[in-house]
């Protein structure tokens, strides 16, 4: 799922020609017609990053309305703090203003949206539904994000070189998949298919990034 793993001060963890067809393509071309615009401005990365909070914050409230005009509504803010959070690293690349701090930030606060975003969902299902079983994976899709954000930020201070990890949990945090699932569900208003690929993929995520470092320290 998308984590944050992808760093903005500096260079990627992807490089612009290996990342998702739906981030290079779309995202990307978005963002910098924004950047372009934001680096005439005196506006910081850090800043950029917090109107990424945000609209991601305002994705969250919209979610947990449960109603379909406001699940579309919210599918439409949560885009355009993915295009701010990807105009952070943009502006600070352009600026030369990154900075250790501002990658980290970065880091959680990806996370925070995300974990928002689940918040909203997992209130708007539990509404519908009732079930227990909302809760839990509500619960768990936070856990996930939690336990990702404390490891993601923990070994990116380690500065890991090894290429070959770095690939491998680069696919399997593959932003193509999150976007659509995130498509499909707002669409047809399923949300619970996001939330349950959630709760499943942010454990797998974090179980996986664990034990690959594990073996680069072993």
């Amino acid at each position: 799922m998308s984590l944050a793993t992808e760093k903005k001060s500096g260079q990627s963890v992807i490089s612009h020609s290996d990342s998702p067809i739906i981030d290079r393509y779309i995202i990307r071309k978005i963002s910098g017609f924004i950047t372009g615009c934001l680096i005439k401005t005196p506006i910081t990365p850090n800043q950029v990053t917090i109107i990424s909070l945000v609209l991601g914050i305002i994705s969250g409230i919209l979610f947990s309305c449960g109603e379909h005009a406001y699940t579309l509504m919210a599918g439409v803010a949560y885009f355009l703090s993915t295009i701010f959070d990807q105009c952070d690293g943009e502006v600070a690349r352009a600026k030369q203003m990154s900075s250790e701090f501002g990658m980290v930030f970065d880091i959680i606060i990806d996370s925070i949206v995300n974990a928002i975003i689940v918040i909203g969902i997992t209130i708007a299902i539990y509404k519908a539904n009732g079930s227990d079983l909302t809760i839990i994976a509500g619960s768990l899709s936070m856990i996930g994000i939690v336990i990702s954000l404390l490891l993601t930020t923990y070994f990116s201070s380690e500065r890991n070189n090894d290429t070959g990890t770095k690939e491998m949990l680069d696919k399997l945090n593959n932003k193509d998949f999150f976007y659509i699932i995130m498509l499909v569900s707002v669409i047809f208003n399923q949300m619970i298919w996001f939330l349950l690929i959630m709760a499943v993929g942010t454990n797998i995520y974090w179980v996986v990034h664990k034990i690959a470092h594990r073996k680069i320290a072993t």
